[in-house]
C-alpha cells in the first residue's frame, strides 16, 4: 500500500517564503538597475541625457561610446595589464595559500600554534601602507605590477578558508597515500587539491576580483601610463573626465580648456570594465557557494 505524504508549509513559513519572494525581487532590482541604467547611457545620444531622460533603456541609439572606447589604444593596454595582474595573482596566491594552508591542516610539527598564531595576527594587525611602499621601494618593485601582485599574495583570510576546507577532507587518504610512500608533496597536488575544487575556485574569484577592482595598489606604485590598470584609467576617465590623457576622439573642451569626456562615452567604459567579471562569475558561481560554506562551517 502506497502512502503519499504531502509536505504542507505552515502559515508562518508561507508568509516567510512570501517576504522572502518581495525582498530578493527588491533587492535585484536595486542592484540591476544600475547596471541596466549604465548601459542605457552608454547607447544613448547626448541631448537625452542631458536633460536627464534615460533610465533603463536607450533614447536616440547611439554607439559613439563604443566605438570611440575600442579605438582607443589605452583602454587595451589597461586591459592587458589588468587582465595579467589578476590571472597571475591568482594562480601565484592559489599555489602560496595552498602550500601555506597544508601544514596548518595536516601538519604535526614543533611550533604549529605559533605558526598559526602568527598567520592570524596579521588579519588583527598590518604594517601600514607606508611600510609597505618602503619595502617594495627597497626591492625595486615599484613601478612593476609585481607590487601588486605580492602585494595580495596571502591574503590571512583565505587561508584560513582553505584550512579549514582541507581538514573536511578525511584524513585516512593522507594517512593511506603516506603508506605507500607519497610524500607532502603528493599528497597535497594529487589528493587534497582535486578535492578542494569548490574552495578553490571561491578564492580564485574572490582574487581576481580584488585584482580586478584594486586601485589604491596601482596609483601608489604605478607611475608609468604604459603600465596603469583598468581601474586608473577608469578613475581619469570617468572621475576627471579627463580625454586629454587617453586621446579620446569624442572629448569636448569644457569653459576652463580642458577636455571633458562625454557621459555616454564615460558609462561606455564601466560597461566595457564590467564584461569580464560578468561573464567569469556565472562559471564558477556553482562552487561559490559550496566552497564558502563548507570552508566557513568546519574547523
Amino acid at each position: 500500500m502506497l502512502v503519499s505524504i504531502r509536505n504542507k508549509n505552515s502559515k508562518g513559513e508561507k508568509v516567510f517564503d512570501t517576504f522572502n519572494i518581495i525582498l530578493m525581487v527588491v533587492l535585484g532590482i536595486l542592484f540591476i538597475y544600475p547596471v541596466l541604467n549604465v548601459l542605457a547611457i552608454s547607447l544613448s545620444g547626448s541631448s537625452p541625457i542631458l536633460r536627464g531622460e534615460v533610465t533603463f533603456f536607450p533614447k536616440e541609439f547611439d554607439m559613439a561610446g563604443y566605438k570611440d572606447v575600442f579605438a582607443n589604444k589605452y583602454i587595451y593596454i589597461s586591459y592587458a595589464n589588468t587582465i595579467f595582474v589578476a590571472a597571475v595573482g591568482c594562480v601565484l596566491s592559489l599555489i602560496s595559500i595552498s602550500l601555506a594552508a597544508y601544514p596548518m591542516a595536516y601538519g604535526d610539527f614543533y611550533g604549529k600554534k605559533l605558526y598559526t598564531f602568527m598567520i592570524i595576527f596579521t588579519m588583527w594587525f598590518g604594517g601600514g601602507m607606508v611600510p609597505t611602499y618602503l619595502v617594495m621601494s627597497g626591492l625595486g618593485l615599484v613601478g612593476t605590477h609585481w607590487a601588486l601582485i605580492l602585494n595580495f599574495l596571502m591574503p590571512a583570510y583565505y587561508l584560513i578558508i582553505l584550512r579549514s576546507f582541507f581538514k573536511s577532507i578525511p584524513y585516512a587518504l593522507i594517512e593511506s597515500a603516506r603508506l605507500d610512500g607519497a610524500n607532502d608533496i603528493v599528497c597535497l597536488f594529487k589528493i587534497v587539491l582535486p578535492l578542494s575544487k569548490p574552495a578553490l575556485a571561491t578564492i580564485a574569484l574572490w582574487v581576481i576580483v580584488a585584482h580586478w577592482n584594486d586601485f589604491l595598489n596601482p596609483l601608489m606604485y604605478l607611475n608609468d601610463q604604459s603600465m596603469y590598470t583598468l581601474q586608473i584609467v577608469l578613475n581619469d576617465i570617468v572621475l576627471r573626465a579627463s580625454g586629454s590623457l587617453y586621446e579620446l576622439s569624442d572629448a569636448v573642451q569644457a569653459g576652463d580648456g580642458t577636455m571633458t569626456v562625454p557621459q555616454q562615452v564615460q558609462n561606455a567604459v564601466i560597461f566595457v570594465s564590467m564584461i569580464p567579471m560578468l561573464v567569469v562569475y556565472p562559471f564558477v558561481q556553482k562552487y561559490f557557494v559550496k566552497g564558502v560554506m563548507i570552508g566557513s562551517v568546519k574547523g
